[in-house]
């Protein structure tokens, strides 16, 4: 009877769960492209923090060995290489989440269902910021700071 009434017409049939995954696999796609390049750029950063810290460490490396024969703690001496990453890191932080968070609220008002930003987000990643950039400045202030001091004098 339907081809008497609508010639040249066929009828499809789909599914209701093919159809939505059809209509987010744009959003799906650009998912897997930002992880990926989100993953690149850590490893970028964490490098770069890696080879700042190390030249940092070798430009004073005769400094550290000085505290070091005067009675300075690996620790103080870690501490001292850390603090001048870590209040860069927290004007990057401080930057980037206001940033973030605006980027995040117009992409997320283009959706059907609506959601709010909550604030904990913003600090877990706070948090894993801070604890990857401590433990890749931290590896290298530890090395410097354990090296003999009598080499680091005789370094330069």
């Amino acid at each position: 009877m339907g081809k008497k009434k609508y010639p040249g017409i066929t009828y499809e049939i789909s599914f209701l769960d093919d159809q939505i995954n059809k209509n987010y696999k744009i959003l799906q796609d650009q998912q897997s492209i930002v992880s990926f390049f989100s993953i690149l750029s850590l490893i970028i950063a964490c490098l770069g923090l890696f080879g700042l810290t190390s030249f940092m460490a070798r430009r004073r490396t005769k400094e550290i060995g000085i505290r070091r024969i005067n009675g300075s703690t690996i620790p103080e001496v870690i501490l001292m290489l850390d603090k001048y990453f870590l209040n860069w890191i927290i004007w990057a932080i401080a930057l980037a989440f206001p940033l973030a968070w605006y980027a995040m609220h117009l992409w997320l008002r283009n959706f059907a269902y609506k959601t709010d930003l909550s604030w904990w987000i913003f600090g877990v990643a706070c948090l894993l910021v801070l604890c990857i950039a401590l433990i890749t400045v931290s590896w290298q202030s530890w090395r410097a700071a354990t090296r003999n001091p009598v080499e680091a004098l005789r370094y330069e």
